[in-house]
């Protein structure tokens, strides 16, 4: 009888064929699937920084997180003086303003998953954990 080891087994077993390459291709597979779930979640659900969308009498094009130049800069002053994110002047955004200089667009923007919507985002991250 054979003296069980290593070496013995992968006498047994062969070289390196063609059945152990596709073991080892279909086993790469899941590695290479998990880390991209893994990077989804990152920047699928991260949450941007954020602030309300100025009034379009105030600013007609305001689209970008950071100031224009120190007019702009004066109107955030002002009107983002609040402390909450959500709301302007005491009444509740119903636009904002992402700021993309660290994830680019995100699920959570496209979605609005920010204020009344956390809830939503919560119960999205539990899925996808789950589900992974």
């Amino acid at each position: 009888m054979e003296e069980v080891s290593l070496e013995n087994v992968i006498r047994r077993c062969g070289d390196f064929n063609r059945y152990q390459f596709l073991h080892y291709i279909f086993l790469s597979i899941l590695n290479f699937s998990t880390s991209i779930t893994g990077f989804y979640y990152v920047f699928g659900l991260a949450e941007p920084l954020f602030r309300c969308r100025l009034p379009s009498n105030v600013w007609p094009d305001d689209n970008q997180y950071q100031s224009y130049n120190t007019t702009h800069s004066l109107f955030l002053a002002q009107y983002q003086s609040f402390p909450s994110q959500c709301e302007i002047n005491g009444t509740r955004c119903n636009s904002f303003v992402y700021d993309r200089s660290v994830f680019g667009r995100t699920f959570t923007e496209e979605a609005d998953y920010i204020c009344g919507g956390n809830l939503k985002k919560t119960w999205l991250s539990t899925a996808h954990q789950i589900g992974t």
